[in-house]
């Protein structure tokens, strides 16, 4: 089950990263200690200290996550300090080399990339392995693990085949220049939020359409280099039609006239409710939704209300057309 895990999910270590304890940051990544048979992370190594620094190493258990952004762990700042400074595992660092069976190629180690809980080994980095790039590799193609090197062995056609790999820097410089290159999206930027990390690209926030979310990420995922695409997009009108059922599920604010109107997750509730209590109840709903950026909170109190203003602008406005129990065409 765990090597059907995405590429999102998997843990990644930069050496040089940041660590975090549960009490603050406190060190910088310097080595990983591996199991040379399992091939699974055992151990880290962390450089603490300010002045007189020194390498403590910590299990792997230890971990709660680890990606570009650094490595948290389940330790205080002074249990790190306190953990031992002998290594479990064959160590590898940034110095640690990726070289190729049978060959004279050779690059250095960039990150290694593991699977969650486990620690098993799901790729690696190597830096200017060859022609000065840098490429991934997939656990079939690492034949050794070794103190300070790693032997691969990637049979030469596969090789003509990998992408080589690319700084997530310059994968999301690229991947905004194709979305700006979108016309019909720049309206929606101001609700998006779009990150690469660990090559993987992360679309956050709200667009004015599911459709447009599909958009976006269709013209993302040919960018060359990108592993993942999580598209998080809420479009409106999805954010619309969860929200007023959500609305109408509740036992406070059932069978009430409310409309919803999304703007890029900035939601205007309009309508007619019979109580204060009913009002405060809607807008309450609504903030607490998943998706919703702000809420304006326009519903008017009128404790013979029965109907909803379905002629009412989406803009605000008062309205007269009312439905009393039964739809009514309205024309003039």
């Amino acid at each position: 089950m765990e090597k059907l895990a995405r590429i999102s999910e998997m843990e990644t270590f930069h050496f040089g990263g940041k660590v975090f304890c549960t009490d603050g940051e406190d060190g910088t990544l310097s080595h990983l200690g591996v199991d040379p048979n399992s091939r699974r992370i055992v151990s880290l190594g962390v450089k603490v200290g300010r002045f007189l620094k020194k390498t403590v190493y910590v299990p792997f258990s230890a971990v709660t996550a680890a990606s570009g952004n650094g490595v948290v762990l389940s330790l205080t700042c002074d249990e790190l300090t306190a953990s031992p400074t002998q290594a479990t595992g064959v160590l590898l660092d940034a110095r640690s080399s990726v070289q190729e069976t049978g060959s004279n190629s050779r690059g250095t180690l960039k990150l290694v990339a593991v699977y969650p809980q486990s620690g098993e080994l799901a790729y690696v980095v190597a830096r200017s392995l060859r022609a000065n790039q840098d490429l991934l590799l997939r656990p079939e193609y690492i034949t050794k693990v070794d103190a300070g090197v790693i032997s691969t062995n990637v049979p030469e056609p596969v090789f003509q085949t990998l992408a080589a790999y690319r700084t997530d820097e310059d994968l999301q410089r690229e991947v905004e220049s194709v979305l700006f290159d979108m016309a019909p999206i720049h309206v929606d930027f101001p609700g998006m939020r779009v990150r690469v990390l660990d090559s993987v690209l992360y679309l956050d926030g709200n667009i004015s359409s599911s459709l447009r979310g599909d958009m976006v990420e269709d013209q993302a995922s040919g960018v060359q280099g990108l592993l993942e695409i999580k598209n998080r997009l809420v479009g409106d009108d999805e954010l619309a039609a969860n929200l007023a059922m959500a609305l109408g599920r509740d036992e406070r604010t059932r069978d009430l006239p409310v409309g919803v109107y999304p703007r890029l997750g900035s939601v205007r509730l309009s309508g007619t409710v019979r109580t204060a209590q009913q009002k405060a109840a809607a807008e309450e709903i609504a903030r607490s939704f998943e998706g919703v950026r702000s809420v304006n909170n326009e519903l008017l109190v009128n404790p013979k209300t029965e109907g909803l203003n379905v002629m009412a602008s989406s803009a605000g406005g008062d309205g007269e057309d009312l439905i009393p129990g039964k739809y009514i065409r309205h024309t003039k």
